[in-house]
């Protein structure tokens, strides 16, 4: 899987984690956070029984994007899970004592399913692709290739629009294999 990390993670930083929700965090996922950090996961699935679903990203401490500000730490001590990782459609991925990684469906009150027994083996059934270099190019440069082309009639103000979006999400960006 590949993934964007966000800034540095401190063994401070993941103490001051467990104690906020009473868990003790698995040490393969200790050493994810202290490497990643969390991170943007960019056009990433991962196959829970007969659907699928995206991984839009890992949840990281401190100044990281997506954090675990968020969550309410006494809903989280219930369950005896920490969440890791979301997808588009507001449920989460969790992680419990054990290591297992859950499901956590938010239209069925967050009831878990077991989606893999381990963090490695989560990361291995989650599928993407790499941010085309595309997307990491400037309005100007689009419009000039389409123009290029003969297609210049084709750009919009909606499609720079769009274009924008994607080099303001996309362009900063840096992919790399997760290895934990």
């Amino acid at each position: 899987m590949l993934i964007s990390k966000f800034a540095d993670c401190s063994e401070d930083e993941l103490l001051k984690l467990e104690e906020r929700f009473g868990i003790t965090l698995p040490k393969l996922y200790k050493d994810f956070l202290i490497r990643y950090n969390g991170g943007d996961t960019p056009k990433t699935s991962v196959k829970i029984g007969k659907t699928s679903t995206d991984v839009r990203g890992f949840f990281g401490v401190g100044s990281a994007n997506m954090n675990f500000d968020k969550f309410d730490p006494d809903e989280w001590c219930e369950r005896e899970m920490l969440p890791i990782a979301e997808d588009s459609f507001g449920n989460y991925f969790s992680i419990d004592k054990e290591g297992k990684i859950y499901f956590c469906d938010h239209e069925k009150g967050y009831r878990s399913q077991c989606v893999a027994d381990d963090l490695k083996k989560f990361i291995s059934r989650c599928k993407n692709d790499v941010i085309s270099e595309t997307a990491k190019k400037t309005v100007e440069e689009r419009e000039a290739y389409m123009i290029s082309k003969g297609r210049g009639h084709l750009v919009t103000d909606g499609l720079r629009k769009m274009w924008q979006a994607e080099y303001d999400k996309y362009s900063k960006m840096v992919q790399e294999e997760v290895k934990i």
